[in-house]
């Protein structure tokens, strides 16, 4: 419980340190920003069934074309906020991910076979959407730009800021909550040995179904924000590459920790503008380097920055407690 204040109060500090940075970003930077952070949202909504249900899934990029596609949609034909419209793809994303997760649940799939099976699935989604008239094609689904709050339309880039930053912070707040919740520990007992969470009485098929669908209805709407936030909806926003992603920097950070799917696109999402910046003139050296610095830290670390901090800490407290016991039996004899 103590530990879970102190995790609360990180998040204000999240918050707070956010809003304190805003004042003070170009425009350049604030988009960058921006990205970062939803890259942090997307990643900690995939920590749910990636991290916390050992879940290997690669759908991801088709929950989030399901939020900015379906409010779009209902914009453009029915004039509908996508406020209220991102709920609409939302179901439909929590839909999609329950019908995976009852195939998985029934078939009894291998982990490598259920993430080839998403992935399969990510690319399916990306051809209907190039070949898609009704969903724009190759081009996509433009909207208007506008200053409406209303229809989540801003010509200042600071509100979507202020908006994803609030959203990551709610997310951060939900995992915890999540983590320590029945259902968190149910996930995460199916996680570490399933057989076992079965005899002791849990429900699986009920549980990693609730991880699941929260997790694809949590993408979903990420996905509606990005489309408001580009003015453009396309195929590249369901792009394999989008989990790849994902995945990856949840795994620098830590999968199935809290801070993790933060800190890894926090760091990575930046430290890959500023290469492709600096490396302009030398064509894909600037992402061979971010690619390189990626496997050098997972080979290093493996279990990611938060999950090695944490060991480390853990271990000097460790020390400092067997130093302090032998001083005091020291003391003692002498």
């Amino acid at each position: 419980m103590q530990k879970n204040v102190f995790q609360y109060l990180a998040v204000l500090a999240v918050f707070l340190a956010g809003l304190a940075v805003s004042g003070s970003l170009s425009r350049s930077a604030i988009d960058i920003a921006i990205v970062a952070l939803w890259f942090a949202y997307l990643c900690q909504t995939w920590n749910i069934v990636g991290g916390l249900a050992g879940q290997f899934s690669f759908a991801h990029p088709v929950y989030v074309a399901c939020g900015g596609y379906t409010s779009t949609i209902l914009l453009q034909h029915l004039q509908v906020s996508p406020w209220i419209g991102m709920f609409a793809g939302a179901l439909l994303a929590m839909v999609l991910a329950a019908i995976l997760c009852w195939i998985n649940f029934r078939q009894q799939l291998p982990m490598l076979t259920y993430a080839l099976i998403t992935l399969a699935l990510t690319i399916i989604g990306v051809i209907t959407l190039h070949t898609s008239s009704f969903l724009g094609g190759h081009e996509g689904l433009f909207i208007p730009k506008a200053n409406s709050p209303l229809t989540f339309r801003f010509l200042d880039r600071a509100a979507y800021f202020y908006i994803i930053l609030a959203a990551v912070c709610l997310m951060l707040l939900l995992t915890i909550a999540l983590r320590a919740s029945r259902i968190g520990a149910r996930l995460v007992a199916i996680r570490d040995n399933q057989d076992a969470a079965r005899m002791l009485g849990v429900d699986v098929l009920r549980a990693t179904m609730a991880g699941s669908t929260i997790s694809a209805g949590l993408g979903a709407l990420g996905g509606t924000f990005y489309a408001q936030y580009l003015s453009v909806v396309d195929p590249s926003i369901a792009h394999v590459e989008l989990a790849v992603q994902i995945v990856l920097m949840t795994a620098v950070g830590g999968i199935g920790t809290v801070w993790g799917p933060l800190f890894g696109p926090l760091a990575l999402v930046p430290m890959e503008r500023i290469l492709s910046r600096e490396f302009v003139q030398l064509a894909g050296l600037g992402q061979l380097f971010y690619g390189v610095l990626i496997i050098v830290v997972l080979l290093v670390l493996r279990d990611g920055v938060v999950t090695w901090a944490a060991k480390r800490i853990r271990q000097r407290r460790m020390a400092a407690l067997i130093a302090e016991s032998r001083s005091r039996e020291n003391g003692a004899t002498g």
